[in-house]
């Protein structure tokens, strides 16, 4: 507990991705309170997740009412239908129709921060997810399964700015809360070794 009070209480000088004040203030809310809550916070807060960053903050249950994607998304951990890490946007690619190769190239186009490579495929995946939603789901109109494709390819679009695979986030995170352990618990040699480097 007192570990994890150095991101509720906002403790966060020296701890590595939370330093800055604005995601000091968003972990503050959050309050993550294990390994899979904080690796999520960290691949949350990167551009690629903004246009959910606000739900998913505020704890709120979320799924797109699409079973078969939903539960390819949904994990015990997380079991809400965020596509946070690039290997879940792998897997919404490959269920919008992208064969399982070229989503690897797209990620990597993702990864290399190259958006002019994914923004023209959107057409191509509306379509693809729109008619996979269409196969799968009873009573739902040509509107709304477009209507529930922009609302997932929103997220692929924003990724193209920049989003992180799982395991990098979960370093990320594991990085962060050792540093926050020796805050918490060696507060004397924590400061000594930060005050040491940033000198």
């Amino acid at each position: 507990d007192k570990t994890w009070d150095i991101y509720a209480k906002g403790l966060t000088l020296g701890v590595n991705q939370v330093e800055k004040e604005s995601t000091t203030q968003k972990v503050m809310r959050y309050k993550p309170k294990n390994i899979s809550e904080l690796t999520a916070f960290i691949a949350a807060i990167r551009p690629s997740f903004k246009s959910m960053y606000h739900i998913f903050e505020k704890r709120e249950p979320f799924s797109y009412g699409i079973k078969a994607f939903d539960k390819l998304i949904q994990t015990e951990e997380m079991p809400y239908s965020f596509v946070l890490y690039q290997e879940q946007m792998m897997a919404t690619l490959q269920y919008a129709g992208f064969p399982a190769d070229e989503t690897y190239s797209i990620i990597k186009a993702i990864s290399k921060k190259h958006p002019e490579i994914v923004l023209p495929l959107k057409n191509r995946f509306i379509e693809g997810f729109s008619k996979r939603i269409l196969e799968e789901e009873d009573n739902v109109s040509l509107e709304e399964a477009k209507a529930m494709s922009e609302k997932v390819w929103k997220i692929i679009e924003d990724s193209s700015n920049y989003g992180f695979n799982s395991s990098h986030a979960y370093c990320y995170a594991f990085d962060s809360l050792y540093g926050a352990y020796l805050k918490a618990h060696y507060p004397y040699e924590f400061y000594s070794v930060m005050l040491n480097t940033y000198t």
